[in-house]
């Protein structure tokens, strides 16, 4: 039995799935399996709990905890960061029939993010929402049909065929509380571990603001026409005589979801440290593994003995117009990176799907778009307190990668997976590289590891995951 009386911090706070204008991410995962088990409420006791339909880890049971989302990290979800493990009730249709959703896309959101930033996710974190004993609207509870007005925490639309007339889609939006208590990974009866935000701020219980996890689960159903969604019933607690089940069914206000964390450490931490806190939204790009500059300055033909690894900016500002690079001022960006490791245990199928990038922030300074180049350079053996043009290391002008940009500052993502890989191979735990200008003499500014927006190195791994 889940715990159901939520206090009033609990029911404080925004709706679910409203428009959301501020930083977040996104996950899809598709459905994978149905038990009647409860890893968070009744750990331990498998086929004891209600029916639940699992997305993401697909070795989630009655016995899963963050450790074992981790060791088996097999997941649904399109990105393979996320291990976690979600669960909603089963559903029932009007005419009695039991369906399966097909997918569920989860928004990882926050609000004031400035005054009220966020802390990752910890490691084995588990959290609870909406209330299974529920008779009536529940602000984080919303209900969507594929053909309807937008989403509302009222049943009673009567869902039609959606815009494709394939299939009758409904959805339920499912916001969890965001404000952690800072100690208790677990809820447990009589005592949540999470409450909700007020104007972007946490209740003094609950200090601890995390990324609110939002939920959107799909049903779609292409053997009806027309769905009630007043008619809808979800699993409640079965009735158990020995190890005999008699299912139990309640209204479509019951409607609750569980969520067990199983993102990696390090793309929970750059979900909420490097996203969302910078006020970005990410979509799908947080990354399996990253690591951030361990060094990077730049060196200036026209400065020869000046280090410049202090400065909050990386300035390329290469001149090649009138006999090349050695008759002309060169101004070029060195940054250096440790190499996220490659997972073990994955087949080379498996690890093929994993690319090296680089996320930068910056722009070039006149109008018009024009192309940096990433070269390779002959150590990693200098510091940015220390390197000058004078005693930088070897520079290798055939590049590894390209970008092209304009004036607008933002952020670029660069694929450097074949010189990564290539350093892997030779045995190489960093890697370093000279950037360079457009060879025309134009300006190119970026942000340095001396501000929150600096370049990392990130090891990413996505699969498609169909919405139907």
């Amino acid at each position: 039995m889940k715990y159901s009386t939520l206090s009033a911090a609990l029911m404080a706070g925004i709706a679910s799935f409203t428009v959301h204008a501020g930083p977040q991410a996104q996950a899809t995962c598709a459905y994978h399996h149905t038990l009647g088990d409860d890893a968070i409420m009744m750990f331990g006791k498998p086929n004891q709990a209600m029916l639940h339909d699992f997305f993401g880890n697909t070795h989630t049971d009655a016995y899963s905890s963050y450790a074992t989302l981790r060791a088996k990290p097999d997941t649904t979800c399109d990105n393979k960061a996320d291990s976690s493990a979600y669960w909603v009730p089963t559903m029932k249709l009007p005419d009695g029939e039991i369906v399966k959703p097909a997918y569920q896309k989860t928004y990882y959101q926050a609000s004031n993010v400035d005054t009220n930033p966020l802390t990752p996710f910890p490691p084995g974190l588990e959290l609870l929402a909406g209330d299974h004993h529920g008779t009536g609207p529940n602000s984080h509870i919303t209900f969507l049909c594929g053909n309807g007005k937008g989403y509302s925490n009222k049943a009673g639309e009567v869902c039609g065929l959606r815009a494709a007339g394939d299939a009758v889609q409904f959805n339920i939006g499912i916001a969890f509380p965001n404000c952690w208590d800072g100690v208790n990974l677990k809820p447990v009866h009589g005592k949540m571990n999470a409450a909700y935000s007020v104007s972007g701020a946490c209740p003094a219980d609950f200090p601890v603001k995390i990324p609110t996890v939002n939920m959107n689960i799909a049903w779609v159903l292409p053997q009806i026409t027309s769905l009630d969604t007043s008619k809808i019933q979800l699993s409640m607690d079965p009735t158990m005589q020995g190890d005999q089940r008699t299912e139990n069914w309640g209204g479509i206000y019951t409607a609750h979801a569980d969520f067990m964390n199983g993102w990696t450490e390090n793309g929970a931490k750059f979900m909420a440290e490097l996203c969302m806190n910078n006020n970005m939204d990410c979509g799908t790009n947080v990354p399996y593994d990253y690591s951030p500059a361990i060094d990077d300055s730049y060196v200036s033909s026209q400065e020869p003995n000046a280090n410049f690894g202090q400065k909050p900016d990386l300035i390329l500002q290469d001149n090649w117009k009138d006999g090349g690079r050695k008759a002309n001022p060169e101004t070029l960006a060195l940054v250096k990176f440790k190499i996220p490791p490659l997972p073990q245990g994955l087949s080379e199928t498996e690890l093929a799907n994993f690319k090296y990038r680089i996320r930068l922030y910056g722009a070039k300074e006149e109008s018009g778009a024009d192309q940096i180049f990433f070269y390779p350079a002959g150590s990693s053996d200098w510091n940015e307190n220390s390197v000058t043009w004078d005693n930088r290391p070897s520079c290798n002008y055939n590049s590894d990668a390209i970008l092209y940009l304009d004036n607008t500052r933002k952020f670029h993502y660069l694929d450097v997976d074949k010189a990564v890989r290539k350093a892997i191979a030779a045995g190489k735990t960093e890697i370093s590289w000279y950037i360079g200008g457009d060879r025309q003499g134009h300006t190119f500014r970026f942000n340095s590891a001396e501000t929150k927006e600096s370049m990392v190195l990130m090891l990413s791994s996505y699969v498609k995951v169909p919405e139907i």
